[in-house]
């Protein structure tokens, strides 16, 4: 009697065959998830910038901050982490953050005021800008 036990050259040579196709079809596909998920990444940045932004506001008469790292220092962001844009190659912190933050407005500044947004080479096709009504609006290139 003859007792077969593990799988043959062949077999194993063609499994093997699938996995590769399986991982080369499905690259592409990860790739794009990993983008978007990169995307909504940095946009929760920009919600809980603007919503520390709002809070150091309404503790000093109206008025933003000079820079995003008294938001770090008066405790009104809890991790540094929100200043770095998950798609960007640096890592930001609060003193080089990866978005720009334009000082000098009050909570009264027009709504449709540009404050916060990405630095240019955070995304391949736009970018967010965060407005001082707290809407954040993703600009193609």
């Amino acid at each position: 009697m003859f007792n077969r036990r593990g799988f043959t050259l062949t077999e194993l040579a063609f499994i093997i065959a699938i996995i590769v196709v399986f991982m080369v079809l499905s690259a592409p596909f990860i790739n794009k998830i990993r983008g978007r998920a990169q995307v909504i990444g940095c946009k929760e940045n920009l919600q809980e910038i603007g919503l520390a932004l709002k809070l150091y506001a309404s503790e000093h008469q109206g008025r933003f901050p000079s820079d995003l790292a008294e938001l770090i220092e008066g405790g009104y962001v809890e991790d540094e982490m929100v200043f770095d844009c998950p798609s960007s190659p640096d890592m930001g912190d609060a003193q080089e953050s990866d978005y720009h933050y334009t000082s000098g407005y009050t909570i009264q500044s027009p709504s449709d005021t540009e404050i916060v947004f990405d630095k240019t080479a955070n995304h391949k096709n736009g970018k967010h800008v965060l407005y001082i009504s707290g809407d954040i609006i993703w600009e193609s290139k």
